[in-house]
């Protein structure tokens, strides 16, 4: 088996095992996308995009880029509306024997109390235990400002598995801080709405680093479509 048929078999590993995790305590549907936008063609490369509603919290994108030579990729990014919870944003990416993962953290709540700050620092203490991964540089952006949590690695290939297993954990400590929190009514239901659509909109206007190349295939519009309907699902959620 090449590198692009193992590659592809990561990916769809990982988005599988995220998906069952979810499965294990929440309500998950997956939604029709508009054919237009649930296969962009970006940078030559054809992505693939699913959307889902997990049931008391928000959005889930599923993105995969498989037909690829290079950069193969998944995402797996859950925008919370229900409640005062972070976006969680996952990004793992393959080109041949080099992989490097993201997992971000952004605050985008409504209102800020001690529960939320020791779910955000559950986050922060990931980083410090996965040493073994070396870390892998980011360039600085608008959002880290916002951003408290960003885990930037590139695993060896012989720990694709525990890169995923990191995945997992992560994703676990998700689910946990959600359960931690109750849910959100009236006017900050409002303002996390609000935090949701102005981040999505901030990154078409000013840009970032994956952003640019949407806009640059799609064009401000589509893009802005693709951001509200899938990605972020603003426009599914508005109060």
């Amino acid at each position: 088996m090449g590198y692009k048929e193992q590659n592809a078999q990561l990916i769809d590993e990982r988005l599988e095992a995220g998906l069952a995790i979810l499965r294990e305590y929440y309500e998950v549907t997956e939604c029709e996308v508009d054919p237009i936008l649930a296969n962009p063609v970006i940078g030559g490369r054809p992505h693939q995009a699913r959307r889902y509603d997990i049931q008391g919290v928000g959005n889930l994108l599923a993105m995969t880029v498989k037909d690829a030579d290079q950069a193969q990729l998944s995402s797996f990014v859950i925008t919370p509306y229900a409640k005062d919870l972070p976006l969680f944003s996952t990004d793992y990416v393959y080109s041949g024997d080099k992989r490097f993962f993201l997992i971000e953290i952004y605050d985008l709540a409504a209102e800020r109390g001690e529960e939320y700050e020791r779910g955000i620092q559950s986050f922060a203490g990931l980083a410090e235990a996965w040493g073994d991964m070396p870390d892998m540089p980011t360039q600085p952006c608008w959002y880290d400002d916002i951003r408290p949590v960003c885990i930037a690695k590139a695993p060896s290939i012989d720990q694709d598995n525990l890169a995923i297993e990191r995945f997992l954990e992560a994703l676990r400590l998700f689910v946990d801080f959600e359960r931690a929190m109750p849910p959100i009514t009236g006017d900050a239901l409002a303002k996390k709405w609000r935090a949701n659509k102005d981040y999505a909109d901030r990154l078409i206007d000013e840009g970032g680093v994956s952003t640019d190349l949407f806009t640059q295939a799609l064009g401000a519009e589509n893009t802005r479509r693709f951001f509200d309907e899938v990605f972020f699902g603003c426009a599914n959620y508005q109060c």
